[in-house]
């Protein structure tokens, strides 16, 4: 694991003299760069997330439980509210919800959480040297296990009570999380970023979010839309991700070649975008907080 010291020791260790050394603190040349040196930092990662989960859950009489009960308390909500009261009569509709609002939470609340992973811990980051990655990777990782937790109960429940058969292909779930991982990383990096100098990128998001809700076919399915603002819904940013869950567990059928690519599309755009503004303006973004 790689130490962690104060700035100005840093800063002190280095010959002021030398015009040809550079402070690797504060310089990263390379996204390898990068990502070596957020593996060395790793430790410092995992204790990150253990310390937030266990803050999340300090003084409660369940604990961690609480991520077990909370998917099953859901599901009976929806369950209720779904079936019974608006008496919704689609088969199977409160698992294809449940699937692409799971998604959407993950994805929602990393995103709100990394606006303020650099501008709330300003002083952290002024005065301890690691790789200022580690605090928006950080909160994206802990809302994966949040996510993770619920999708390990929800899965069974569902398929239990709907008798959906095991297929091979609910197999990609993993690939397709992956991808889903690596937009929201790279979404989370541009959002840190920005607040640091916007600080309305928080309030913006709040309206960003709304219309990405009601453009991802979570409420409802895409081939129930007219023709004309199909592609429109294809196009929103987490619609790859939750249309492409729902085909896997509720139809149990490969994602059409189009939901492939657009996923990959975003994932693959939206990590490297993240990256290269995280880069290319690091030492900007310490000065601005």
């Amino acid at each position: 694991m790689a130490s962690i010291e104060p700035r100005a020791v840093v800063a002190a260790a280095a010959p002021a003299a030398s015009e040809d050394l550079v402070d690797r603190v504060t310089t990263v040349e390379s996204v390898a760069a990068l990502a070596a040196r957020v593996y060395r930092y790793r430790e410092l990662l995992k204790n990150i997330v253990l310390k937030d989960l266990k803050l999340k859950y300090r003084g409660s009489a369940l604990g961690f439980l609480w991520s077990l009960a909370n998917p099953l308390l859901m599901i009976g909500v929806y369950a209720v509210a779904f079936n019974y009261i608006l008496r919704v009569g689609t088969t199977g509709y409160v698992f294809r919800l449940m699937l692409g609002v799971l998604a959407w939470t993950f994805f929602a609340n990393s995103a709100t959480m990394a606006t303020g992973a650099n501008v709330d811990n300003a002083a952290l980051l002024k005065n301890v040297a690691f790789p200022r990655v580690i605090l928006p990777l950080a909160t994206v990782l802990f809302y994966l296990i949040q996510y993770l937790l619920t999708v390990a109960v929800f899965l069974p429940v569902m398929i239990l009570w709907y008798r959906v058969p095991l297929s091979a292909v609910m197999a990609l779930f993993i690939v397709f999380l992956v991808l889903q991982v690596m937009f929201t990383t790279g979404v989370s990096l541009l959002l840190a970023t920005s607040t640091a100098f916007f600080r309305d990128t928080r309030h913006l998001l709040e309206v960003a979010l709304a219309v990405m809700f009601w453009t991802t076919p979570i409420l409802y399915q895409v081939n129930q839309l007219p023709e004309g603002i199909k592609l429109a819904i294809y196009l929103s940013p987490m619609s790859s991700f939750v249309i492409a869950y729902q085909r896997l567990f509720y139809f149990r059928e490969v994602p059409e070649a189009s939901v492939w690519a657009i996923a990959l599309a975003y994932a693959l755009g939206m990590l490297v975008l993240g990256v290269r503004w995280s880069l290319a303006v690091e030492q900007q973004v310490m000065d601005r907080l």
